[in-house]
């Protein structure tokens, strides 16, 4: 599986292969989030995750993901630090975010995996930035929702925020980035259920939440109630046909 440069988190996507000409912009005003994210509360963690494909006719171990969150100043003023690192099918991705130490609104972003990378600053409601990879490169400037989320690491600690309990609902907005431009998708987040969940760093008692973004992007997490990470989650991969990547945590470092 060549995962381009895809960011693992719903609709966030920076893929040579998904070029687009247009960029189209929701300004949606339901898609601001309605939760505040209090940042204050977040703390130094890195977690490891191992990653499944799973198809109807079996799954298939692609590779390792680690996310690190760290406290880092930005233009001087304080700021986390979140690092998404993936080994998959042999090649490598980092993505890296500084968002606000207050709120965790994006303040800049970058990714790359071989050849292909992103970079985008975040002024207020609106994003500047540019995708280049052999295919070609392409700047953009585009407005931005306020609360807009824009990685897959940001997804989730915005998720250990969130004050998740049974019929709890959430619209946002996510970021889409192609080599063509930019896209905002709106986003409903919904706590669907409890489990208890086992995986490889231990047996955990979640909230189940439910992220759609845009009409196709649609993703699992489950979050532990106490001491909040996620520590599984499940996305679909429409270009796969019905296939879904599989993450579960395998250790914890903080």
């Amino acid at each position: 599986m060549s995962l381009a440069l895809v960011v693992l988190a719903l609709g966030v996507v920076c893929a040579p292969d998904a070029m687009s000409q247009d960029t189209a912009i929701a300004r949606d005003s339901a898609a601001a989030s309605r939760v505040a994210i209090n940042a204050m509360n977040l703390r130094p963690t890195q977690l490891v995750y191992s990653m499944v494909l799973e198809r109807d006719n079996g799954s298939t171990a692609i590779g390792a993901r680690t996310v690190d969150v760290s406290r880092a100043t930005y233009v001087g003023t304080p700021a986390w630090l979140l690092v998404e690192t993936r080994t998959a099918s042999g090649a490598s991705a980092v993505d890296s975010l500084y968002a606000d130490g207050a709120d965790l609104h994006a303040l800049h972003w970058s990714a790359s995996q071989g050849d292909a990378h992103l970079v985008m600053e975040f002024r207020g409601d609106t994003a500047y930035g540019g995708t280049s990879a052999p295919p070609g490169r392409h700047s953009s400037i585009a407005g931005v929702p306020a609360g807009t989320i824009v990685s897959g690491a940001m997804l989730e600690n915005e998720l250990r925020l969130m004050p998740l309990q049974p019929m709890f609902q959430d619209s946002t907005a996510t970021l889409s980035v192609t080599l063509g431009g930019m896209s905002v998708l709106p986003t409903r987040i919904a706590v669907i259920g409890e489990d208890r969940v086992r995986v490889a760093a231990g047996t955990f008692d979640c909230w189940v939440v439910s992220v759609h973004a845009g009409d196709s992007a649609r993703g699992l997490y489950w979050v532990t109630k106490h001491d909040p990470i996620v520590v599984r989650s499940a996305l679909d991969v429409p270009t796969l046909g019905g296939a879904q990547l599989v993450t579960e945590l395998t250790r914890i470092a903080r």
